[in-house]
């Protein structure tokens, strides 16, 4: 496969910091040469940088980050490549999302958390927890229309799997929503089922990753928000097949890697084997 990295290295606004050091961190770890001797052609690893002109601001320079990924993604499309983000913050997603407009698109978020807080219900005020509620249309409105391309995804084209940790809001939205949520003791036996009941022919797939979803007793810590009973290495890749087999995959994101907690190197080691699953051979 021709493969596009596209390297988002910011946590919160800070570059290098936290999550914000583990894109560049992967590339360290050889992962251009790993994709490279799996048979794939790798390009030249894309760099987005925020304008250094700007003072940084967590929501500001994060609808910044998100426009540059979806101008990113686009062109890595239209280049025939396959775009890989790999970002510090989930809410790269949404940029990614938006360079796969005009086509109807479903989104796979793997993540520990659900993301699906709105600026009216959040009680951290962190922007990342809202990535998923922005990618479907349900916040920052005014924000999300000034990304090149983009479109909310419809609920029913959503899927929230290996979240454990919900906020009141966010629970109760999935009990009365549409969003198919699946936990992580019920992923391998719930998802194909609900992959053959969904709606996704003619859709565009986009698989996001907050590494956090793996567990952090049998993977790894991926950042400072631990969540246990996480996705096992076996579980995530057989996720990712199972998903590769009802939809065709237009891009695919890697966040929250923050390598300062990952003493072991499970989880880099786990990031490595997720890229492998995206980008196998078609089943």
């Amino acid at each position: 496969m021709h493969v596009q990295i596209i390297l988002v290295p910011y946590d919160t606004a800070r570059r290098g910091w936290r999550s914000g050091a583990g894109p560049e961190h992967l590339l360290h770890a050889g992962l251009v040469g790993h994709l490279r001797a799996k048979g794939h052609s790798v390009a030249e690893p894309e760099l987005i940088e925020a304008d250094a002109t700007q003072p940084p601001a967590e929501i500001a320079t994060g609808f910044e980050l998100m426009r540059k990924v979806a101008v990113a993604v686009r062109a890595a499309r239209e280049a025939g490549r396959f775009p890989l983000v790999l970002s510090g913050n989930c809410n790269a997603s949404v940029g990614a999302l938006s360079g796969l407009t005009p086509s109807r698109r479903a989104i796979f978020w793997f993540d520990a958390h659900g993301d699906l807080n709105t600026p009216d219900t959040t009680t951290s005020g962190f922007l990342d927890g809202t990535g998923f509620a922005t990618a479907l249309g349900l916040c920052w409105r005014g924000l999300a229309s000034g990304i090149p391309g983009f479109a909310a995804v419809d609920l029913e084209s959503a899927f929230l799997l290996g979240a454990r940790d919900l906020d009141p809001p966010e629970a109760a939205l999935l009990e009365h929503g549409t969003i198919r949520a699946v936990s992580s003791a019920r992923l391998s036996v719930e998802l194909p089922e609900l992959l053959s009941q969904a709606r996704l022919e003619g859709a565009v797939g986009h698989v996001h990753l907050d590494l956090d979803a793996l567990d952090p007793a049998r993977v790894g810590r991926a950042n400072s928000l631990p969540v246990p009973d996480g996705l096992s290495i076996e579980q995530l890749t057989g996720a990712i097949a199972a998903i590769r087999a009802h939809v065709s995959l237009g891009a695919a994101a890697l966040a929250s890697y923050a390598p300062e907690f990952d003493a072991g190197g499970g989880v880099c080691r786990a990031a490595f084997a997720a890229v492998d699953a995206l980008l196998a051979k078609s089943p």
